[in-house]
């Protein structure tokens, strides 16, 4: 198979024709877009790039369109000529349909080395930072943190898949007033305990696992009795932090997620960061004193009003410790930074991002996405979470419930935009209505339908027997162009940090087997057919396998 995939071939034929039509315009409009009809009619590919010149141009999309295909060079590698050009053009839009050819190549290559149709190498590979979770290390982690570790780590394994160079990071806010009130909260826990009255500061930290850290630590450090009330704050706090962040590591690890690097708040304090970026905000005359305090013009960028970054009492605000953390990212030479946020840092981010491009930190580009709210049903109603309070369901209570695999998977069934309702009766369900038995199914079909040949004597590795042009039938094809689509389903979730469009992509995938095996007998006497539907079997079977490890979800053989 020519390395060029048919997404790349016609980008450049279009390209190449639109140069010869319209070159001026096409300076402006340097992007094409290929995806699918949103009806089958229409072909299997499609382009709105008639329709995006026509609007620049003031002109028809239709006229344009038909011009750009008359200077189009036709490839049967790829896609089959129309000789009816009039039904390739819909209201504007270019439809293509894929050449038999191609499908058979493709076909060939998955079965043959699955590793090189899906792992296509980005053209230009970036070096890249992942930041996600970050959890305040003030309590256990909560789902909506589950939902952050599924996305945060797929986004990383599909671009790392891609060929690009790769690092995750856990920010460890471990510096500032929550840390402090989480120590004081401790002491006033192991306190009362020994009878003493006593309040919970404002703000403060209230649940349960409070009294068992205050327990556990005076338990393995009784020397913390005999301490002043300031030390042995800060000593519970010290140890309360080293727990916590040790079980934050071990929940991450066995839902599958694991980190280059934990980077502690406390260091850029140490090495006085956050100094270092409020002098660049200085020298930009970006700042400004008042009432004791130093503040950011972030209204001279659209924000309602300014921003502190140091306090009266000259400590240094949140705001500031991260800018300095991004000028610390982008001092590592990053091409592009991901930082994925919680619901509640919608303001929070124009600021951010105002602050940030006002120092100039060079060539990192820093993209920030916020991960929307997870309600768990439970009993028909949602749960109320908060640290704070104690009142909160942690990943680990919805691990005892639900299976790694359905937990990643639910959680990245939806965009990061749009809030999630974790329907755990579904989660738990063996059966097709569950999203993910419904995939993992159709894998260990493929694998028991091959075993199965293979104990007949019929074996899709063995020599040229199988020939993937005997697969003619309807069914037979819209397996094949599902098989085809997927490297383009990566590049898409990488581009547009859409990670939701892989499960979903299985889906289909797993449905189109699924017709397909409903509809056709596929080990039978006839041993050439036979061998080429196994052939398609495989071909099924290694992409919801690659599918699903790039999802971080197993691929069982046997279910």
């Amino acid at each position: 198979m020519d390395s060029m995939s048919i997404n790349d071939y016609l980008i450049k034929s279009l390209s190449d024709a639109i140069k010869v039509q319209y070159p001026e315009a096409w300076k402006d409009h340097s992007e094409i877009v290929i995806e699918k009809p949103k009806q089958k009619s229409f072909g299997d590919l499609a382009t709105p790039v008639a329709m995006s010149l026509a609007k620049a141009m003031r002109a028809n999309p239709a006229a344009i369109a038909r011009d750009i295909m008359s200077a189009f060079v036709w490839d049967d590698r790829y896609v089959e000529p129309d000789p009816q050009l009039s039904r390739t053009l819909a209201g504007g839009y270019i439809n293509f349909k894929v050449s038999r050819g191609y499908l058979y190549a493709i076909l060939r290559q998955v079965v043959t080395d699955p590793a090189s149709f899906v792992h296509v190498k980005a053209q230009h590979p970036k070096k890249m930072l992942f930041e996600f979770v970050s959890a305040n290390p003030t309590g256990p982690m909560v789902v909506v943190n589950g939902r952050a570790a599924a996305i945060g780590d797929v986004m990383a394994r599909v671009n790392e898949w891609l060929g690009h160079e790769v690092r995750r990071e856990f920010y460890v806010n471990d510096f500032g007033n929550q840390v402090e009130l989480l120590g004081k909260s401790i002491a006033c826990r192991y306190w009362q305990a020994k009878g003493r009255p006593g309040e919970i500061p404002e703000g403060g930290y209230e649940g349960d696992y409070i009294k068992d850290l205050a327990r556990d630590i005076a338990e393995a450090f009784p020397e913390i009795q005999s301490m002043e009330l300031a030390a042995m704050e800060k000593r519970f706090m010290e140890e309360a932090l080293e727990r916590i962040i040790a079980q934050q590591r071990s929940i991450l690890e066995s839902y599958g997620v694991r980190y280059d690097q934990w980077f502690r708040e406390s260091q850029l304090h140490r090495s006085q960061a956050p100094q270092a970026a409020l002098s660049r905000l200085r020298e930009q005359g970006l700042t400004y004193e008042q009432d004791g305090a130093v503040w950011f013009m972030s209204s001279k960028f659209g924000d309602e009003k300014d921003r502190v970054l140091v306090r009266g009492d000259g400590s240094p605000t949140y705001f500031l410790s991260d800018l300095a953390y991004h000028v610390h990212k982008a001092s590592r030479g990053i091409d592009e930074s991901y930082t994925f946020w919680g619901p509640d840092h919608h303001g929070y981010i124009p600021r951010l991002e105002h602050a940030v491009n006002a120092l100039e930190l060079g060539r990192t580009v820093f993209k920030n996405f916020i991960i929307q709210q997870v309600n768990l049903i439970r009993n028909g109603q949602p749960f109320r979470m908060s640290k704070r309070k104690g009142d909160f369901i942690t990943i680990s209570e919805l691990l005892s419930d639900v299976s790694v695999d359905a937990a990643r998977y639910f959680f990245l069934m939806r965009k990061l935009s749009t809030h999630f309702d974790f329907d755990m009766s579904l989660a738990v369900k063996q059966s097709e209505e569950n999203p993910v038995f419904y995939v993992q199914y159709a894998h260990a079909r493929t694998r028991s339908l091959l075993k199965h040949a293979e104990e007949r004597g019929l074996c899709v590795k063995d020599t040229g027997l199988a020939s993937p042009d005997l697969l003619v039938e309807p069914e037979e094809l819209d397996v094949m162009k599902a098989v085809a689509d997927f490297p383009s389903v990566l590049f898409a979730a990488a581009k547009y940090v859409e990670p939701h469009r892989i499960p979903a992509y299985l889906e289909d995938l797993a449905a189109q087997f699924h017709r397909f095996y409903q509809k056709h007998r596929i080990v039978t006497d006839d041993r050439a057919l036979s061998s080429a539907r196994l052939m398609l079997a495989e071909g099924v079977s290694n992409t919801l396998r690659l599918g699903l490890e790039l999802l971080g979800v197993s691929a069982p053989d046997r279910m």
